[in-house]
């Protein structure tokens, strides 16, 4: 990956941190031990089988740890039919709720404030690539993140999203925030059975 110091993203101070990450030397505190030991655990479940990831000195000389795809198993991604009970693929909007409530994903697409239902996506071209294949498209055409998004903008009309001016941020309305991510107690939900 290149880092162009035009980017207005460009930042030396992150660039350099991340490049020098050594996790032997990163000061945790001993709650967040779980976490690290997760992360050790579905790293070593994911990067090819001959790198040793306890023998790891650096990440810098291992770029190949980080170019790996998160695995796609289209039956997590299937939504109940209310009308015939029965499972289908998800329209856009459910995947863009389902994508959201997914942890593994949170590196493509998260919430920016999500009381607003206003969320970002990182990593377009993955995310545009991903809806492709939950879709089930059988077409010659890749699904790129110019066409994601035009079908995005269908939604506007229907009030499921509302516009934000902002690329890549995009929003959920009102009644979709209250009918898919909000309970009658106003507690956080979803819906939407995967």
């Amino acid at each position: 990956m290149m880092f162009d110091e035009a980017d207005e993203n460009y930042d030396p101070v992150l660039i350099e941190s991340i490049i020098d990450f050594d996790p032997n030397t990163m000061c945790v505190e001993q709650e967040s031990s779980d976490i690290i030991d997760t992360l050790r655990g579905w790293l070593s479940d994911s990067v090819p089988s001959h790198i040793d990831i306890d023998s790891i000195d650096s990440f810098s000389d291992h770029s190949e740890i980080f170019s790996f795809e998160i695995p796609l198993n289209r039956k997590e991604w299937l939504v109940e039919d209310l009308a015939s009970k029965r499972q289908r693929s998800p329209r856009l909007f459910e995947f863009l709720v389902l994508l959201l409530g997914k942890p593994q994903y949170k590196s493509y697409a998260s919430f920016i404030d999500k009381a607003k239902g206003v969320f970002q996506i990182y990593q377009p071209e993955k995310v545009a690539e991903l809806w492709q294949s939950v879709k089930s498209r059988q077409s010659n055409q890749r699904m790129t993140y110019d066409k994601f998004a035009r079908a995005i903008r269908w939604y506007y009309k229907s009030n499921i999203m509302q516009k934000t001016n902002t690329r890549y941020t995009f929003q959920f309305s009102s009644k979709t925030l209250k009918n898919y991510f909000v309970d009658e107690n106003n507690n956080t939900k979803l819906s939407l059975k995967s």
